[in-house]
C-alpha cells in the first residue's frame, strides 16, 4: 500500500512538493476506527513515546519519594524548549535528588525555542545539559534508578535496568514484541524501537481509556495525564504546537510529537488514541496533518481549527505570501479503494 499525500506545498495553486503519512485513529480494545496508509509498518515512535517511558518513574514510587510536582512529572513527558520556566523546574529537581547536572547523560543542544523563531527570549551564551529537550526525560530515568540503588552511570545503555524498565513497559503498553524489534539510538542517547505505529496508536488508546489495565497502571496513568493537562507549557513551550493544541482544546486533546514526523494524541472523552508518521520525516507536515485528523473525527469546530493554524503561508523574499503548506483531502479518502 502507497500512504497517501497527507499535506501539500503550493505555489500559487499548483502543488509543487507532497509529504505522504500513515495515521490510525484506535480505541482501548484494539479496533481501528480510522486509518489511512500501512498502519502495521514499524516506525520509529522518538519522543512521541514519552508518556509511556514515564509510567516507570511513577509505579516504581520513585515520584513520590522524592516528592515530584505535576510540573515535574510534566517534564518527564516533555520535549521541553529551554525556556527559563523549564530551566527552573529542572533545577530544583536536580536539588531533590541532591545531585547537579553532570549526571545527566543526553548530550547538550541549543534550546528548542531558537530553532523557532523565538527571538523575544534570551539566548543562553553556553547552553548546558539541562536546556536539551529530553532533560526532563532523562532525570525521570535518573530519579527511579537513584530510588531503587541503581548504578546511575550508564543509564542510558540498553542493559541497563532504568531502559529495561522502559522497554518491558513499552512492550506492556503497545502489544508489541519490542524483545525482538528492530531498534537503534534515539538523538538522547536511549535505545529507540521500531514498532507499528498501530501499536503505537492503540498504546495511547490505553492512556485513554486505562479501564481495562491493571489498577496501579491506571493511577499512573491518570497521574501523569493530569500533570500533563495542568502544566501544557512543560510539554513544549512558548507557542509551541502540542502545547497549542491542549490549551486551545482544554485538555480535550492530549499530544506529543516525536523527532522524524512522528505526532499521538490521546482522547480521554473518546477512549482513541491516534498515531501519525509523516514518510520524509517532516515536523510541520506531521503538526497539519494531525490537526486534519482531529478536524475529522469532530475534535475542532472551524474556529478552534483555523486557530491552530493549519495553512503555513510560504514567503517570498520579500514576505509577500506565494503559497501554503496545508493538508490535502486526505481525511475523506475511502480506505478500502483509496478514492474519495
Amino acid at each position: 500500500m502507497v500512504n497517501p499525500v497527507m499535506v501539500e506545498a503550493t505555489r500559487g495553486r499548483h502543488p509543487e512538493s507532497s509529504h505522504r503519512g500513515v495515521a490510525a485513529v484506535v480505541d482501548s480494545l484494539g479496533h481501528v476506527i480510522r486509518s489511512w496508509g500501512s498502519i502495521y509498518d514499524p516506525v520509529f515512535g522518538r519522543s512521541a513515546l514519552k508518556f509511556i517511558q514515564a509510567l516507570p518513574l511513577i509505579e516504581t514510587g520513585a515520584a513520590d519519594a522524592f516528592h515530584l510536582s505535576p510540573q515535574e512529572i510534566a517534564l518527564a513527558c516533555a520535549s521541553h524548549y529551554g525556556e527559563e520556566m523549564h530551566i527552573g523546574v529542572l533545577e530544583k529537581w536536580l536539588q531533590k535528588l541532591g545531585k547537579d547536572e553532570r549526571i545527566l547523560e543526553c548530550g547538550i543542544h541549543r534550546p528548542l525555542y531558537t530553532f523557532l523563531g523565538k527571538k523575544h527570549l534570551d539566548h543562553p551564551e553556553k547552553p548546558t545539559v539541562l536546556h536539551n529537550a529530553c532533560s526532563g526525560k532523562h532525570l525521570g530515568f535518573l530519579t527511579t534508578a537513584l530510588h531503587r540503588n541503581e548504578h546511575l552511570e550508564g543509564y542510558i545503555a540498553k542493559d541497563h535496568p532504568a531502559q529495561r524498565r522502559v522497554e518491558q513497559t513499552i512492550g506492556e503498553m503497545t502489544g508489541a514484541d519490542v524483545t525482538h524489534a528492530p531498534y537503534g539510538t534515539d538523538g538522547c542517547g536511549i535505545p529507540a524501537f521500531a514498532i507499528p505505529l498501530y501499536n503505537i496508536a492503540l498504546a495511547m488508546a490505553r492512556f485513554a481509556d486505562p479501564s481495562h489495565l491493571h489498577y496501579p497502571r491506571q493511577k499512573a496513568i491518570h497521574r501523569i495525564l493530569s500533570a500533563v493537562e495542568a502544566n501544557p507549557e512543560m510539554i513544549a513551550g512558548s507557542d509551541g504546537f502540542d502545547t497549542k493544541v491542549m490549551q486551545l482544546t482544554k485538555g480535550r486533546v492530549l499530544c506529543k510529537g516525536g523527532a522524524g514526523g512522528v505526532e499521538i494524541g490521546i482522547i480521554p472523552s473518546l477512549g482513541f488514541g491516534i498515531a501519525l508518521k509523516i514518510d520524509d520525516g517532516n515536523a510541520r507536515a506531521a503538526e497539519i496533518a494531525f490537526l486534519a485528523i482531529l478536524r475529522s473525527i469532530g475534535l475542532l469546530d472551524e474556529d478552534l481549527y483555523e486557530a491552530l493554524e493549519p495553512r503555513v503561508p510560504i514567503l517570498s523574499h520579500k514576505g509577500k505570501t506565494v503559497g501554503f503548506l496545508q493538508p490535502t483531502h486526505f481525511t475523506t479518502l475511502l480506505p478500502e479503494t483509496g478514492r474519495h
